[in-house]
């Protein structure tokens, strides 16, 4: 009876644990603007050639909101960053066709900074290795702009070099990482947010 008692306890325990971290994350409205196109730098390690920065507090508030939940263990990015071209992408599929300072003139003229960027839900994913498990916290945004740019991109580097590019516009999504189990944040790049399963609760703008 004992050892029922336990079981019914630790089933509570879970579905109650699995509830808190499905409720809304909350962010205020005016957490949602600005964002700030950024050249990334090689040296900083990211992962990141072009970014979309978010407002600092956006993702503060939301790591906090992780980490009460949770109680883990996490990192977040400093700065945080939506990925628009990685440095891997442009090494193999931009280099002669493409500068920074070109990729930054066409996600300008895509309005990336002044769109409208709606946070859809808070999503996670969890890999586990023997002796080892990584997860990631990361937000998925609705933001049609990111779309228009990355199809931009790919339609002049046809112009440039043909069908032959190595450049594919769906490989990312438009995410934001908000905590880590590590802060290794490029190993999970690209985050290519194409499956419902990934969303953990929903976002709510207040």
């Amino acid at each position: 009876m004992a050892v029922a008692a336990l079981g019914v306890l630790g089933v509570f325990f879970v579905r109650s644990a699995r509830t808190v971290l499905a409720e809304p994350y909350e962010v205020p409205r005016d957490h949602l603007a600005p964002w700030t196109l950024a050249i990334e730098p090689p040296s900083s390690g990211s992962g990141i050639l072009l970014a979309l920065r978010p407002h600092r507090e956006l993702t503060a508030v939301l790591f906090k909101q992780v980490f009460a939940r949770t109680g883990e263990s996490l990192t977040s990015p400093v700065p945080a960053a939506m990925p628009l071209v990685l440095q891997s992408e442009f090494d193999r599929a931009m280099a002669g066709a493409f500068t920074p300072e070109k990729l930054l003139a066409v996600a300008q003229a895509a309005g990336l900074e002044t769109a409208t960027i709606v946070p859809r839900c808070l999503a996670h994913r969890r890999v586990s290795a023997p002796g080892i498990v990584r997860q990631v916290y990361f937000t998925r945004f609705d933001a049609p702009a990111f779309e228009t740019f990355r199809r931009e991109v790919d339609r002049q580097l046809r112009g440039a070099v043909g069908s032959t590019s190595a450049f594919d516009a769906a490989a990312l999504s438009p995410v934001v990482i908000i905590a880590a189990s590590d802060a290794v944040f490029s190993r999970w790049l690209p985050l290519r947010a194409g499956d419902s399963d990934d969303c953990l609760a929903p976002i709510a703008v207040k």
